[in-house]
């Protein structure tokens, strides 16, 4: 849950900068969409896609740690 939360997130600020771009820009949307995934040397794009794989995994891990310790809570209830 907390990955699909993360990725949703994700999507939404995506829509929402390109939105903005567009309004900003006085552009249209499938340029200002294909403007944010290039990857220009110099822009210190790397740390926004680095943050981005970083959050991706921390919520793997913790999704599953939620489903590891609700399994382990089904079993010490007795239920």
């Amino acid at each position: 849950m907390v990955t699909f939360f993360t990725i949703l997130l994700f999507i939404s600020m995506v829509l929402f900068t390109t939105v903005l771009d567009c309004y900003y820009y006085d552009s249209n949307v499938l340029d200002c969409f294909t403007r944010l995934f290039i990857f220009d040397p110099g822009l210190r794009e790397w740390m926004v896609y680095l943050t981005f794989v970083f959050g991706i995994a921390i919520a793997l891990i913790q999704d599953i740690r939620f489903k590891n310790n609700k399994g382990r809570g089904k079993g010490a209830n007795g239920k």
